[in-house]
């Protein structure tokens, strides 16, 4: 068989997606195409590649062993393409796509779509959810672009530099403390605490930070992501330890207050981890800048909002 592109992008698409479906959206062919595609890769390479599966396909031992030798042969020739052309973002029609933890979802998802309705209209944003671990191979194999949360110890063979870094406040029922009143530490440890608790190691360190202080909190609720602990907050009349920029975009909506923490909890980071192959790639490097600059403008605002 000579090697047609077309069918190579075909299943690569199907591979990363695994729905036929979902790889036909991606491609902008009919699910039709895609089928046919499918068949004469089945029929070239002897065997069934993809297995119908209850909520799209699997693929096989052979698809498995020749996937990544197709996405890297596949990946060298866009590199080698984009590298030729400019990149002009108000032109752009190319899908990004993102890994973020669930703090930089909330804090960064809307700048960053903002940005992209601005600059780069025709271009698509994806944001997925991180999971509790990164694992190096979707940013290797180029399945995402890059990737924002917390990495400690950083990933192998990834890039990971700063963006931008927090602190804690906490949100507090009205009821539970006066206008104007100060959040002791002795109310703050009889009061009934929301904890978040986000999947593996996407936790603040609000656990260790605490308990390394010797800041005890009345624990009555576990949630798992920075938007329950607000209306669960006002809901059982207590009070939740979150990232400062959490607690400034919902104290006021759900008509809680935003106070300081009695005991200074440090500071957390939110890093940036991408492939180095993307190093020179003018369409990653625009999407490296952007996201810098939407940091600076985080800093900017969160110090004048202190």
């Amino acid at each position: 068989m000579t090697a047609d592109i077309s069918l190579l992008r075909v299943f690569h698409a199907v591979m990363e997606e695994r729905n036929v479906t979902a790889a036909a959206r991606r491609l902008g062919q009919s699910q039709s195409t895609v089928s046919a595609a499918l068949a004469r890769l089945r029929v070239a390479l002897g065997d069934e590649l993809f297995l119908r599966a209850r909520y799209g396909v699997e693929p096989t031992e052979k698809a498995l062993q020749i996937a990544p030798d197709i996405a890297a042969g596949l990946d060298r020739l866009e590199r080698a393409f984009r590298d030729a052309e400019p990149f002009d973002p108000a032109q752009s029609t190319r899908r990004f796509r993102l890994l973020l933890g669930p703090y930089a979802e909330v804090v960064l998802a809307p700048p960053l779509a903002a940005a992209f309705a601005r600059l780069a209209p025709q271009a698509e944003l994806e944001i997925a959810p991180i999971g509790p671990d990164l694992d190096p191979r979707s940013l290797a194999g180029q399945t995402f672009d890059l990737a924002i949360g917390r990495f400690s110890p950083p990933p192998e063979d990834l890039v990971v530099s700063e963006l931008f870094s927090d602190g804690f406040r906490c949100i507090v029922a009205p009821e539970v403390l006066a206008e104007g009143a100060t959040l002791t530490r002795d109310l703050y440890e009889r009061l009934p605490h929301v904890v978040v608790a986000p999947p593996g190691k996407w936790r603040t360190g609000v656990h260790k930070l605490t308990a390394d202080t010797g800041l005890r909190r009345n624990t009555v609720v576990i949630v798992s992501h920075f938007m329950t602990a607000a209306p669960t907050v006002a809901g059982i009349g207590g009070i939740a330890t979150v990232p400062a920029r959490i607690a400034a975009m919902v104290a006021d909506p759900y008509g809680l207050r935003d106070m300081p923490v009695p005991l200074n909890l440090g500071t957390f980071p939110t890093e940036v981890a991408w492939h180095p192959h993307n190093r020179t790639d003018a369409r990653h490097i625009w999407l490296r800048g952007l996201l810098s600059t939407i940091a600076a403008a985080e800093k900017k605002r969160s110090r004048g909002a202190g």
